[in-house]
């Protein structure tokens, strides 16, 4: 039976660059299925995927999909955060290897510290005023010079952010779940417990998956706890926190400014407190999207398969 491969939920991006030499890596695998949208429902994506041995997914795949997919084999995530969008526990239950993509770390880092500046100048809440016909130049910025940066887990976007915001004068403080003095040392970083992290720190940027032990590690009392006037950046999952203390947070100004590109629904509701709160910097949910980084990803999903199918799997994702 030839192998089946079924990207369930492509978009217009995906198609441009699931083209050529990556499309070629694919069609020798088996054939090759592509659908140029997202399902309205399960029951969609069970008929897009029926038969299919493989799959590419950017959205991820619910239980009941699983549960109704005898034949699939592994699932090749498209994206940052496979745990976020599929129950890595179920699929190896059901002998699915899922797969993710580690490419995109400077970019994420890069958005991230756009918005940190974004969130110390004021830059779009300025910006707004000026087109709303108001000069206010009674606003005051942050330094970000002489800060400390609490970077909440130290995974490869952290990494990358560190020589970032050196070059701008920030000390680098972080906490990670298994602290290497050897690897802090050639970051030029310190570990540091949680509590106190929060307590030092001047901004508290998340870098974070989603997991069962992450799950609102930052609840209200620990967002609470966090040094009066920071800066919070979150460009990893809004499942790490509480997004409604936060939101009291800094409506009192305890917080000081939020950079936030992730959301508990996204879209957001065109009635969130965010919409209207000029200390809150968005953008939804794209810190990895640039042209670089998308070939790279899915240079990495198509790899991914390959390595899977050559007996030698690859980037396998853990619960």
């Amino acid at each position: 039976m030839t192998r089946k491969i079924v990207y369930p939920d492509a978009d217009t991006t995906s198609l441009e660059i699931l083209r050529g030499e990556r499309l070629a890596k694919l069609e020798n695998l088996g054939e090759v299925v592509i659908y140029p949208d997202v399902p309205a429902d399960d029951e969609t994506f069970i008929e897009r995927l029926s038969g299919a041995s493989a799959a590419i997914s950017g959205w991820g795949l619910s239980n009941p999909v699983l549960a109704a997919l005898p034949d699939l084999e592994v699932i090749s995530f498209s994206g940052l955060g496979a745990s976020t969008f599929i129950d890595i526990a179920e699929a190896t239950r059901r002998n699915i290897t899922v797969t993710h993509t580690l490419s995109a770390a400077s970019t994420v880092a890069e958005h991230c510290l756009g918005l940190m500046l974004d969130a110390a100048r004021n830059i779009s809440h300025l910006d707004r005023d000026i087109r709303r016909g108001s000069w206010n130049t009674s606003t005051l910025g942050m330094d970000l010079r002489n800060t400390t940066l609490g970077l909440v887990g130290f995974g490869r976007i952290a990494a990358a952010l560190v020589p970032m915001a050196q070059a701008l004068g920030m000390k680098v403080i972080a906490w990670t779940r298994n602290p290497d003095p050897q690897r802090a040392r050639r970051h030029g970083i310190e570990f540091t417990d949680l509590d106190q992290l929060l307590a030092m720190s001047d901004v508290v940027s998340l870098h974070l998956s989603s997991t069962p032990q992450t799950h609102g590690l930052l609840n209200a009392d620990r967002l609470r706890a966090i040094k009066p006037g920071a800066l919070l950046i979150n460009t990893a999952r809004s499942q790490l926190l509480d997004e409604a203390a936060l939101i009291e947070l800094l409506k009192s100004g305890h917080i000081r400014a939020a950079g936030i590109d992730v959301f508990d629904d996204e879209p957001i509701a065109a009635d969130h407190p965010y919409i209207g709160m000029d200390n809150v910097v968005m953008t939804p949910h794209v810190a990895y999207n640039t042209p670089g980084a998308l070939l790279e990803m899915y240079d990495t999903v198509v790899d991914n398969l390959v390595a899977f199918y050559a007996g030698n799997p690859q980037n396998v994702a853990s619960s």
